[in-house]
């Protein structure tokens, strides 16, 4: 229960000097001991080298926990359900990097010590009791993983022994619906085999044990499955000698292309060129089959990397990477990592590919278009697709963003069609529930909880969909305008710059998002430049040019804005209905800034264009 002043200050301000992170702790520890005093009680105990707890007046929730497993009767498994109330520190994920992953660390270790405590009495299926301690040790495990199969098995067992086949047929159908929404997979044929080993002679089994029945089974899962791109990746074997930033390369780009989570990748490493294989031709599905080809020229210290396409064998590039040439690592693998996206995905955007991915990638194009008949198309997509395919995860992100674009930018023609903001945070959740490794579900989170007046919650969710994929330069610029709009002004400029040293070529709609990332950070002029240079389409990024120019003291040029663009922006609110029925709600949607002294600011240019627009033109 003690720890070294360095080790705590190393793990909670890893990004500072030392004796920076020391002071840091020290001024904490100042902290804690006042608030201590006032509450009366002593637990923290420091020294000159040292932090501990003193054990006599400190205890957890876990520590409890653990002595209830330990006993394991059907009353401690429900008292352990009651204290278990998500994972290890959950909330304090984002205090620093290198807690960050500690925390992850800790969290597995100490899931496995519970979730093996509980097991421990659940080896043999009693029944002494009725079943109550073992249905109370299972529905304790899937209080922590609800798609924990082994848990399903046991209550399973339970059930088909106390003679009860109907509540183990129910069980299994439950471990199903879990194991679908939470893993994206069906039951092993071990825990489907338990209804069939216990079926009474005469009555048809659950689950047929044929091979026909069985690939029945298979078919009909797979109808929910969505298949991806296939990405095989072949390397000469990367040896001691060879030169690190050459196999540092092949893993960034790797890891690159897998936190895209749009390819199936397969991985393989020859010894010598001699050994790798020749092209093969492959009858590829209609998603895509291609090869990733890695090589090293040890004499010049340069990589080759080649992408072919699978199905007829063509070369879709080859280049010659020198690393020398390159800024940094990053930008040379996210270089190869955008040339495989684009093109890959680029060719299943063509609406002659019905296929469930293809129709995704369609919907995605058209979401940028950032154009209320495009996102209509786009929403049509979505709804065939979450018909067919329920478990798709970025469905429902799409679908919360294309709302969210609705409230602010252009209403839908039929008013009854669009969402609620209420509705819009539940459809982010649901996408995040499916699965929170998707970095768009947690940018749609993020936004929503923006939206909702949760800043602190969004800028967890941003700064987790940039963890999730920083080789991505649209997905770093869109967290960074989450991360600048919730208030986190430093490290959004970060993420900013980064995105754009990785695109090769910036889309205009990026050049709205870093304006209003200096806006935040208060360099108006800046902030103009950038603005100056979209497309002019939104109502949002004029409102964003007039609260630049008001702050940068240049209210007549504001004005003259407004006169020189009235038709253009008239015609945008005409046609949308855009805060015609009520400016005000219009206005407090435009505001996305969280940090009182830019929302004022930012206030400023809504206030102008809504007096501009919505009221009377007389006084101008």
């Amino acid at each position: 229960m003690s720890s070294p002043r360095e080790s705590l200050a190393d793990l909670l301000w890893s990004s500072a000097e030392r004796a920076k992170a020391m002071q840091s702790l020290r001024q904490a520890l100042r902290q804690l001991k006042t608030a201590e005093e006032e509450a009366g009680f002593d637990v923290v105990q420091s020294s000159s080298g040292h932090v501990k707890l003193d054990q006599s007046a400190f205890s957890c929730d876990l520590t409890q926990l653990l002595l209830l497993l330990e006993n394991g009767r059907a009353e401690d498994f429900r008292k352990a359900e009651e204290l278990w109330r998500g994972d290890f520190l959950a909330g304090f994920d984002d205090i620093d990097p290198e807690f960050s992953d500690w925390l992850q660390v800790e969290r597995e270790r100490v899931r496995s010590e519970v979730v093996t405590a509980a097991f421990r009495h659940l080896n043999q299926i009693s029944t002494v009791d009725g079943g109550l301690q073992v249905e109370a040790g299972a529905r304790f495990l899937l209080k922590i993983d609800p798609a924990l199969e082994a848990a399903h098995r046991v209550l399973i067992r339970l059930y088909l022994k106390l003679g009860q086949r109907e509540r183990a047929e129910q069980q299994l159908k439950t471990c199903e619906r879990e194991m679908r929404l939470h893993l994206d997979a069906e039951p092993d044929q071990e825990t489907r085999a338990l209804l069939v080993e216990d079926a009474p002679s005469g009555e048809a089994p659950l689950v047929a044990s044929s091979d026909s029945a069985t690939s029945s089974v298979v078919l009909n899962n797979n109808d929910n499955v969505i298949r991806l791109p296939e990405i095989s990746i072949v390397t000469t074997a990367l040896t001691e000698g060879t030169m690190i930033d050459a196999r540092n390369l092949k893993d960034e780009i790797v890891a690159g292309l897998s936190s895209f989570r749009s390819y199936d990748l397969y991985q393989a490493e020859y010894f010598g060129d001699a050994s790798m294989p020749d092209s093969t031709l492959v009858q590829g599905h209609d998603l895509g089959s291609y090869l990733l080809r890695f090589r090293h020229n040890e004499r010049n210290g340069k990589i080759a990397i080649q992408y072919e396409d699978r199905t007829d064998g063509r070369i879709i590039f080859n280049e010659i990477v020198d690393l020398t040439q390159w800024e940094s690592l990053q930008a040379a693998a996210s270089q190869t990592i955008s040339r495989i996206h684009l093109f890959t995905t680029g060719k299943l955007r063509n609406p002659s590919n019905s296929a469930a991915f293809a129709r995704w990638c369609q919907a995605e194009a058209l979401m940028w278009d950032f154009d209320p008949q495009s996102d209509w198309k786009a929403l049509q997509l979505l709804n065939e697709l979450e018909e067919k395919h329920s478990n798709f995860s970025m469905v429902f992100s799409a679908k919360a963003m294309i709302n969210m674009k609705q409230l602010t930018h252009y209403p839908i023609e039929n008013q009854q069609l669009g969402l609620a903001m209420d509705e819009i945070l539940s459809l982010s959740e649901h996408a995040v529930m499916l699965d929170p490794w998707q970095p768009m579900n947690q940018r749609a989170y993020g936004w929503a909880l923006m939206q909702s007046n949760m800043s602190d919650q969004a800028r967890r969710a941003f700064l987790q969909a940039g963890r999730l994929n920083s080789v991505d330069p649209a997905n770093l610029m869109s967290v960074a305008e989450g991360l600048a709009l919730s208030g986190d002004v430093q490290q959004a400029k970060e993420k900013a710059q980064l995105a754009m040293s990785l695109f090769t070529t910036v889309p205009r709609v990026f050049f709205e998002y870093y304006s209003n990332i200096l806006f935040a950070a208060e360099d108006y002029e800046a902030s103009l430049q950038f603005i100056e240079k979209t497309s002019l389409k939104s109502m949002s990024g004029l409102t964003t040019r007039i609260a630049a120019l008001i702050c940068a003291g240049k209210e007549r040029e504001a004005l003259e804005v407004l006169q020189r663009y009235n038709d253009r922006y008239a015609n945008v609110v005409q046609n949308t209905g855009l805060g015609q029925q009520d400016p005000d709600e219009w206005g407090k949607q435009v505001n996305f800034f969280q940090d009182p002294k830019t929302r004022q600011n930012y206030e400023k240019g809504v206030d102008l264009v809504k007096r501009f627009f919505f009221g009377d033109r007389a006084c101008f």
